[in-house]
Parts: C-alpha cells; sequence; structure tokens
C-alpha cells in the first residue's frame, strides 16, 4: 500500500507544477486579442460623411449631439449622438481624468488612452466632442464604430482625427479602439468628376 501511494505521489508533484502552466497557456488561447483593423474600414471612416465607400455600409447616427450631465458629483459628461437610440446606444464620456475618456457602444468601452496609433500621432481626448460625427460601419458581417472629428485645415488639406473599432458581438468586453490622424484634400478643392 505505502508503495502505490509513494508512486502516485511520485508522479503527482510534477504534475502539480505543471497545473498553473497549462491553465495560463489555455487563458492565453481563449483570450481575444485585437484583431487588425481592416484598412479600407479606417478609409471609410476618413470619408464617412462624404461620398460612401463601395465596400463598407456607412450608418451616420444622425442628429445632434446632447450633453448629459448626471449632476455635480458625477465624474463624466455624456455626449450622446442622436439622443437614445433604440438598438445602439453609442456616446462619447468626458470629464474623469483618472479613469480617462472613452468611447461606448452599448455595454463595451474603448478608452482613449489605450487606443492603438496608426501613425506617429499619439491618441487625445476629443476637441469639440458636441461636433464629431459618429457612424456604424459594415464590412464583411462585422460592425465596427466610428467616430471622425474635423480639426480644420493644414497646408490646404483638411485636417481630420478617426477612432475606430470592431463591435464585439457578445455582451461586455472591451473596444479595441484604432486612432489615425490625417490630412485629406478639402472637398471643396477637389475637381468635378
Amino acid at each position: 500500500m505505502t508503495r502505490c501511494l509513494t508512486t502516485v505521489c511520485y508522479w503527482c508533484v510534477p504534475l502539480r507544477r505543471s497545473v498553473p502552466l497549462a491553465l495560463l497557456l489555455i487563458c492565453l488561447a481563449a483570450c481575444p486579442a485585437a484583431q487588425p483593423l481592416p484598412a479600407v474600414v479606417l478609409d471609410a471612416c476618413l470619408l464617412a460623411d462624404r461620398v460612401g465607400h463601395s465596400q463598407v455600409g456607412i450608418e451616420p447616427v444622425a442628429g445632434r449631439v446632447q450633453v448629459l450631465e448626471q449632476g455635480p458629483l458625477s465624474p463624466y459628461r455624456l455626449y450622446l449622438p442622436d439622443g437614445d437610440n433604440q438598438r445602439w446606444r453609442i456616446g462619447y464620456a468626458s470629464g474623469n481624468p483618472g479613469a480617462g475618456d472613452y468611447l461606448f457602444v452599448n455595454s463595451h468601452r474603448g478608452y482613449i488612452g489605450r487606443a492603438i496609433a496608426l501613425g506617429a500621432e499619439v491618441p487625445t481626448t476629443l476637441q469639440r466632442p458636441h461636433e464629431a460625427f459618429f457612424a456604424l460601419l459594415t464590412y464583411l458581417s462585422q460592425r465596427y464604430l466610428c467616430l471622425m472629428e474635423v480639426h480644420g485645415e493644414r497646408g490646404g488639406k483638411q485636417l481630420r482625427s478617426v477612432y475606430v473599432a470592431r463591435i464585439p458581438s457578445g455582451m461586455g468586453g472591451d473596444l479595441h479602439l484604432y486612432y489615425k490622424l490625417a490630412a485629406l484634400p478639402d472637398p471643396a478643392a477637389e475637381p468635378v468628376r
């Protein structure tokens, strides 16, 4: 009997040491990573208020942006385009310096400070969130949140910044935001085709 227990214990010790490693590998394999953003989606967001993009469906979230404040002790101001949409609750929360500003779609949040920069520029908070352009994009059966802000002109070109994120299909989970600042030709200066 003792010989049997000794043999079992001899094999159990190495197994107990490898269990945490196995669990870590399983967790890493199961955790959803940020999927790369298709370039066509980023381009569609940059031009969302102009001519439609043939490969990407663009659904502007129309209406003026409403600013909601939850009282004097509220840490955030909420910017909600078109009030309260029945299917998609979309907006921008600003004002809590400790936690940071974020975009949201239903229960999904994407923090501005964690956005992946697609250029040399560092993501910043929105300058004029009440004038930002919100849209829902569809590409290859995936839904994306698009927020575009116009910053004026630089060298005869319109300066725009965008935040784009794939909307997860399940409840909860973070939005993995991508950020880009780009100078585009002014639409008034483009030749008529």
